[in-house]
């Protein structure tokens, strides 16, 4: 009895170190519709939830959609989804907080990937589909924040 209450306690606190420490990645059917999606959008977010945005204000998610455009070169969508990817294998405590500014739409064969991450609160949700999974993340902002500029999105001043 004892001998499995150690090895139950043990495998609970590899689960939860490899969850805080990271060593996850985006689920495989996530990766396979961002990798090879027929359009890929990138989306600076309004982190100020409140309530949904007034009708007539494009939001994503239940956040106002400050800017966005369309990413059609493979390289620069390579670069934006390994550096999300990067984020959940580094990992991240978790806070209740949820306050994106970052978000990316993809759709392939008619499946849908959404990614609405929030790197002040590491957590990314991953929506596929509808059906929704929150991820830890760790801060990879500034290369995120690097490949949208790049990508023709920054986030408006003061923003």
């Amino acid at each position: 009895m004892r001998c499995f209450f150690v090895a139950r306690t043990t495998a609970l606190l590899v689960l939860a170190a490899a969850s805080v420490l990271g060593c996850g990645s985006l689920p495989d059917a996530a990766v396979a519709v961002l990798d090879g999606a027929d359009s890929f959008q990138v989306l600076a977010l309004d982190p100020d939830h409140g309530e949904e945005p007034p009708p007539g204000v494009e939001s994503f998610h239940g956040y106002q959609v400050l800017a966005k455009g369309d990413v059609t070169d493979p390289k620069a969508r390579e670069r934006i989804v390994g550096i999300v990817n990067a984020g959940v294998r580094k990992g991240g405590t978790q806070a209740k907080c949820f306050n994106p500014r970052h978000g990316v739409h993809a759709v392939r064969d008619g499946h849908s990937v959404d990614l609405v991450i929030c790197y002040e609160c590491s957590a990314l949700e991953v929506v596929e589909d509808g059906r929704s999974t929150t991820l830890p993340t760790g801060d990879v902002q500034a290369d995120l924040d690097e490949a949208f500029r790049a990508a023709g999105i920054a986030r408006p001043a003061g923003r």
